[in-house]
């Protein structure tokens, strides 16, 4: 069931309508210029990624049957997020100032190739979580929280 369950997860790049983003971005904001390319990567990273990423991290834990839906999405959306700014902010860098519009696709779906594994592997990495410890003074309060490995 492992690859069937992560199918429903892969980016949308594969998809014939997947430069519609793109083509947008290009009628709202054209040319090449270093304002223009900074204006593409803020809304692509700083809007879309948030959204992609929840709903990555969300679907998944439906599709695992976890209680929670989001407490993964909380533990690792920081790391994956800082991950996907290191990983896609130069490759969009290049899309939008040296990949020529209609080479996008192709480009982005090798990007996304690349990227999908790199979210794979962080999905799978286990990551500290924090747990409750109490420990009571004599007068039995005082919570103290501490992070352990799971």
């Amino acid at each position: 069931m492992g690859v069937f369950m992560w199918a429903p997860s892969i980016p949308s790049n594969s998809h014939p309508n997947a430069g519609w983003p793109y083509k947008w971005l290009d009628r709202a904001f054209p040319g090449t210029t270093k304002v223009i390319i900074v204006k593409k990567l803020v809304l692509d990273q700083f809007v879309l990624t948030p959204y992609l990423l929840t709903v990555f991290y969300a679907g998944m834990s439906i599709m695992e049957g976890s209680e929670d839906i989001f407490l993964e999405l909380r533990e690792k959306f920081v790391p994956t997020f800082m991950r996907s700014c290191i990983f896609w902010l130069p490759a969009q860098a290049l899309n939008f100032s040296l990949v020529a519009p209609r080479f996008r696709v192709i480009y982005m779906g090798i990007c996304g190739l690349i990227w999908v594994n790199i979210l794979c592997w962080t999905k799978r990495q286990s990551l500290p979580v924090a747990t409750k410890e109490i420990a009571t003074d004599s007068n039995n309060n005082a919570a103290v929280i501490r992070n352990s490995e799971t």
